[in-house]
């Protein structure tokens, strides 16, 4: 148990700062898709790890596995001789496990509140496009577009953006918020989103919900260049970046561009595989260090 408590202590300190900084220095660009998989399995496999070594920790004494660890936790006379340090390993894991479902939970609801307000602001401020499906045209001469997620999905563009789009331009920046909206890309940042709010102080948090934030960006970009030319939104993110160069968004927008230049890279699968091989050994290697003392 002790061994497996310290194996879990150093996979929760590996994946909560050197590997979370690694790969997001990594190219993000050849597969998104398998490399948000990538940075879900980090996250859960890190609070597995975390949680893991707390408990395995407090139980160690009395049990050669956290199986029968956890068991001995509802017998009185285990809980009775139970000491300080064990009690506080106990609450911290009770409290992180309680802290990231609470985060998450809460995360949830205040979005969908923050979400029924806007909708009910696009309805009384926006117009309907005429050219564009899909989509509300707001008056405004800040260069906008973004996607209003929910039941009934919708694309708010502003006229200042429409003014200096071309029409195929403009298509294909709805193009690429209706991407947002058919592959539900607000519910993949959500869980980022909340281990951050959860979690400031761990380093992780907040470098993975900047990198997922900007690999649902380079996938919305692979499904609207299926759809429309990929040159014609590569040259209106330019624009809309020369518009508004004050934006903190200027280094993705140009990433985002330089990808929409070149033709999908032909590594592609391999790299999505490797991706999934790591991502599934990430999830196993905490859950078979805590099931192993049950078959040992």
């Amino acid at each position: 148990m002790l061994l497996t408590g310290t194996l879990l202590a150093i996979l929760a300190v590996i994946l909560a700062w050197p590997v979370p900084l690694a790969l997001a220095r990594r190219a993000a660009t050849i597969d998104p898709v398998s490399q948000l998989a990538l940075w879900q399995a980090i996250g859960l496999a890190g609070g597995l790890s975390l949680i893991g070594t707390a408990v395995v920790f407090a139980t160690a004494p009395f049990a050669e596995s956290i199986g029968t660890g956890l068991v001995g936790l509802v017998d009185a006379e285990v809980l009775s001789v139970l000491q300080w340090w064990q009690w506080t390993l106990l609450i911290v894991a009770v409290l992180l496990s309680l802290r990231l479902i609470g985060s998450l939970i809460s995360q949830s609801i205040s979005v969908a509140r923050h979400r029924r307000k806007h909708v009910a602001l696009v309805e009384l401020l926006t117009e309907p496009s005429e050219e564009l499906p899909n989509t509300r045209v707001l008056s405004s001469a800040e260069p906008v577009a973004y996607c209003l997620p929910g039941r009934s999905g919708t694309t708010v563009v502003s006229t200042g953006l429409l003014e200096v789009l071309t029409s195929g331009q403009r298509k294909a920046v709805v193009a690429h918020e209706q991407a947002h909206l058919e592959y539900h890309h607000d519910l993949l940042v959500l869980p980022f989103a909340a281990w951050n709010r959860a979690l400031p102080f761990v380093p992780a948090t907040s470098t993975a919900l900047g990198a997922v934030s900007a690999l649902i960006e380079f996938m919305a970009d692979d499904r609207a260049r299926a759809v429309v030319p990929a040159a014609a939104l590569a040259e209106a993110i330019k624009t809309n970046a020369a518009v508004d160069s004050g934006s903190h968004s200027a280094p993705l927008a140009a990433a985002r561009a330089a990808r929409l230049a070149e033709p999908l890279p032909l590594a592609r699968r391999r790299v999505r595989v490797l991706n999934l091989v790591a991502s599934a050994a990430l999830l196993l290697l905490p859950t078979l260090l805590l099931a192993w003392p049950l078959f040992a």
